[in-house]
């Protein structure tokens, strides 16, 4: 069984009611350009839901913003941000680009991954917590917290390292809280009057001394620790996953269980932790704000949206795994259309069936394969509408088929793969040809008199007859001399020792250019 319908199995059996919805929550801060890291976030929450889906039940699907977080730093691929922004809330900072629908800097950044993930079919329910927040849709949790701030700080000193100390005890708060006049986070409360719900400040960045009342409109955020197992009540969330590094011991996730059922009377999701996804080559951690990221948009240039679903469905959460944008995409490709032609004949196993599920291929569609397309593009100078001519000749697929993967194949040779672009021989090589072998020789001239015959062959027939050619009884040797063949007529057309398969190249080169390549006087 796929891990994802494990997780769907075990939030059924825990429902008392099976009629009722179950919320599955996903978070995402803002905080630069969303990178497919990130998307391991949304992908986990995303096929969770699917299957619930796919087993009979209701999922509800909860995509929250924090948007309400500070602005730490300002990432390295990030222009157009002012440096005095740091400290204010993503959704106060302006757009980093001024040719923009978008509102704030927040905004900007939920724009573009909106777009991605509809690109990816994914239709959450989206939270914005500066609008949670500041309409006040979490009043009464911030008023319970502040109630309870000495017994969260008690919490928290359990799961750290220091001593408690009773001054920062008797000073702490559980909440960022932005200051009126600058809105920067650069505060501290001197006072609060319990009665009133009413918090006293002063700003180091302004020296703004002011005063905010819960329930008036006050810009105050929770801490993190105390936001996360909030919204688990609030929303009463059933599953959520969670990052590498928020899910070791004693990390974030055990300090939320306990602030969930100490403070907030709740108890914390089915969670499901999950490592990290590098960039092949690279040993850092992704990071927007280093910029060293990959994003949606640059998988989906290469990768169709099923594809991208296989590649983060087929690992185990807990797994990390690599993507790379070299040869790994054709491997990735041709196990991704091995499955689907299993699946089409019904030789899947569970686990595999449910995963194709999960990717949404559509098993109806016949697309051509990546690795053929790409050979064809090696052979054209990557010259899209030649390939797509011969695609068409094949007769085999659709031309929405066809432009489904000629323009992935085209810029992963144009942007990662150009070594992989093939130049045909202007004439003939015979300084190749003298080094051939008799038998060689002979079986290069009567791949000449093949040629004639081609159009009216199928490739099958095409292959058996260029097999046939070699006149070795033992397999052994028979093998190797049909390997000598395919390697002289690589070099004699390539000059190159391998090439794609006999047929396209025919095809491709065409039978009098290849019959003139191949024309030598012994």
């Amino acid at each position: 069984m796929h891990w994802a319908f494990e997780i769907a199995n075990k939030l059924i059996k825990q429902q008392s009611d099976q009629k009722n919805t179950i919320t599955c929550a996903s978070g995402v801060s803002p905080s630069g350009y969303i990178h497919v890291g990130n998307f391991r976030e949304i992908a986990t929450t995303y096929f969770v839901t699917q299957a619930l889906t796919f087993l009979g039940a209701k999922p509800r699907y909860i995509l929250s913003w924090d948007d309400y977080d500070r602005l730490r730093k300002i990432p390295q691929n990030v222009t157009g941000v002012s440096a005095k922004s740091i400290g204010m809330p993503y959704t106060k900072v302006a757009a980093p680009k001024k040719d923009t629908t978008a509102t704030s800097y927040g905004d900007y950044f939920e724009q573009l991954f909106r777009n991605d993930l509809e690109k990816m079919t994914i239709k959450p329910e989206f939270i914005f917590e500066t609008q949670a927040y500041e309409g006040g849709n979490y009043d009464e949790e911030i008023a319970l917290a502040l109630s309870k701030r000495k017994e969260i700080y008690d919490i928290l000193s359990r799961f750290r390292s220091e001593k408690p100390d009773q001054a920062e005890r008797e000073n702490y708060y559980p909440i960022s809280l932005y200051c009126d006049n600058c809105y920067h986070d650069t505060t501290t409360i001197t006072r609060y009057d319990e009665t009133t719900q009413t918090i006293f400040y002063t700003c180091q960045n302004c020296q703004h001394v002011g005063q905010q009342t819960i329930g008036q409109k006050q810009r105050i955020k929770l801490h993190w620790k105390i936001d996360w197992p909030m919204r688990w009540r609030y929303e009463k969330v059933a599953f959520e996953p969670g990052g590498k590094d928020h899910s070791s011991k004693n990390g974030s996730f055990d300090v939320a269980k306990a602030i969930a059922k100490e403070i907030f009377n709740w108890h914390a999701p089915i969670y499901q932790p999950y490592d990290f996804v590098n960039i092949k080559g690279q040993t850092k951690k992704m990071s927007s704000s280093t910029g060293n990221i990959l994003t949606l948009p640059d998988l989906l240039s290469i990768y169709t949206p099923e594809l991208v679903f296989y590649l983060y469905g087929k690992y185990q959460p807990k797994a990390q795994f690599d993507l790379g944008l070299d040869d790994d995409v054709l491997r990735n490709y041709a196990e991704f259309e091995r499955l689907v032609s299993k699946a089409k004949k019904g030789d899947l196993d569970e686990t595999n069936q449910q995963l194709l599920q999960l990717t949404g291929v559509d098993l109806t569609k016949t697309y051509p394969e990546f690795g053929h397309v790409v050979s064809i593009l090696s052979l054209t100078a990557n010259n899209a509408t030649l390939a797509q001519k011969l695609l068409e000749k094949e007769n085999l697929y659709s031309s929405e088929a066809i432009a489904y993967i000629l323009p992935r194949a085209q810029y992963w040779i144009e942007n990662d793969a150009k070594n992989r672009l093939i130049t045909i021989c202007e004439t003939p090589n015979t300084k190749v040809y003298q080094t051939l072998s008799p038998e060689v020789k002979q079986q290069i001239k009567e791949f000449r008199q093949l040629l004639p015959q081609t159009t009216a062959l199928t490739e099958t027939e095409l292959m058996q007859k260029i097999y046939d050619l070699s006149t070795a009884t033992d397999k052994k040797e028979k093998r190797t001399t049909q390997k000598a063949l395919f390697t002289a007529l690589y070099q004699l057309t390539l000059n190159q020792d391998h090439g794609p398969r006999i047929p396209l190249l025919i095809k491709v080169i065409g039978r009098n250019k290849l019959e003139q390549l191949l024309s030598f006087e012994d």
